[in-house]
């Protein structure tokens, strides 16, 4: 017996799988809106990112079958381009014992 088929026999690996990407995709969610309201607009993207992850994830299945993967995709793109913006054009990261007096 393989890995696959203990899956296919027990549902509760893949639902706690599911749970906890879940609960993950819902913290990163939480700290990008956290750094977007203290001022840093890029991740506002992976905010919307995180949304449409999981809309892919949650509800892929069995209203979005066709879009599920473009739904992940998308987010995880958006996600990753937001980063990328804030380490391109944020702002500078201050160094210690760099004071302006």
């Amino acid at each position: 017996m393989t890995f696959l088929d203990a899956a296919s026999q027990h549902p509760l690996l893949p639902t706690f799988a599911l749970i906890a990407l879940t609960y993950l995709s819902c913290l990163g969610a939480v700290l990008a809106a956290q750094l977007a309201w203290r001022g840093r607009t890029a991740y506002w993207l992976a905010v919307l990112g995180a949304f449409l992850f999981l809309l892919g994830a949650l509800w892929g299945r069995g209203f979005l079958s066709g879009a599920s993967f473009t739904f992940v995709s998308v987010g995880i793109v958006l996600a990753v381009f937001a980063v990328a913006l804030d380490l391109i054009f944020g702002p500078p990261f201050s160094q210690p014992g760099a004071e302006i007096r």
